[in-house]
């Protein structure tokens, strides 16, 4: 070890801090985005800090982006019943949001929205996979505004290219969700969005609404987006908790 760190110190600072990086992303896995915030990661899980956050609110009200069909890797499904959780659920794809709203039948007080969320209210595009019974089921779950996040997984699936179709969509801002469904604000917000998940923050205006608990997922977004929406949590004094897909921040965590 001694030996070590007399060679480290022949080796450029710069150098230096590129040896520690790869070592932080490629051997222990930390996401590129994390590595100048450490200090402020959370090692918590959602189950974990709704558990917390319940201690002092009793009612808890989350916003989903990006439902699909509220079960298939949902990661609040199974939290529902447990924190008594209420919440306002948006999916675009309208054979998906049927199948929505009949898995959460059993479960009183929430809203359904059949729609995306952008930076206008009207329609878009959305870029589906086709029902077909000879794909795999999990494909069903890619949507995005991109093509190109669905032909990212090209490689997992034969002739991918030929399965994808356009879909028209309506599209509202979160100003306009907010009004029709008469609620001002939400605890938790949580984000699957293929690829939009980094605009899908940016427009809901954290700084503005405050939720105490915001969960999306990552793995899709580039490593500067990533960063970029790491930053501004942190800024708004939120900690972290970032696994190899998703991003849980807490903005009140200190007892945790």
């Amino acid at each position: 070890m001694n030996v070590a760190k007399s060679i480290a110190r022949f080796v450029p600072r710069r150098l230096r801090s590129c040896g520690r990086d790869w070592i932080e992303t490629q051997v222990r896995g930390t996401p590129p985005a994390m590595l100048g915030h450490r200090s402020s990661e959370l090692f918590a899980n959602l189950d974990m800090v709704l558990a917390h956050y319940r201690l002092e609110h009793s009612k808890i009200r989350y916003l989903q982006v990006g439902a699909f069909d509220g079960v298939s890797g949902d990661p609040i499904y199974p939290l529902i019943e447990r924190h008594r959780l209420q919440g306002i659920l948006v999916e675009p794809q309208k054979d998906v949001f049927e199948r929505l709203k009949s898995n959460y039948v059993r479960f009183p007080h929430f809203q359904f929205v059949n729609a995306a969320i952008d930076d206008h209210d009207g329609c878009s595009t959305l870029f589906r996979i086709k029902l077909s019974a000879d794909r795999p089921e999990w494909v069903g779950q890619i949507a995005s505004f991109d093509r190109s996040v669905l032909m990212r997984h090209a490689y997992l699936v034969p002739n991918l290219e030929t399965m994808i179709e356009a879909e028209q969509v309506r599209c509202t801002t979160f100003e306009t969700l907010f009004n029709e469904s008469g609620i001002k604000e939400v605890d938790l917000l949580q984000i699957d969005a293929e690829g939009f998940d980094a605009e899908i923050l940016r427009l809901f205006n954290v700084p503005a609404r405050k939720p105490a608990i915001v969960h999306f997922e990552h793995k899709h977004l580039s490593i500067g987006d990533h960063r970029g929406a790491i930053g501004m949590l942190v800024g708004q004094g939120y900690r972290l908790s970032v696994s190899e897909s998703d991003t849980l921040a807490y903005r009140v965590a200190a007892n945790l």
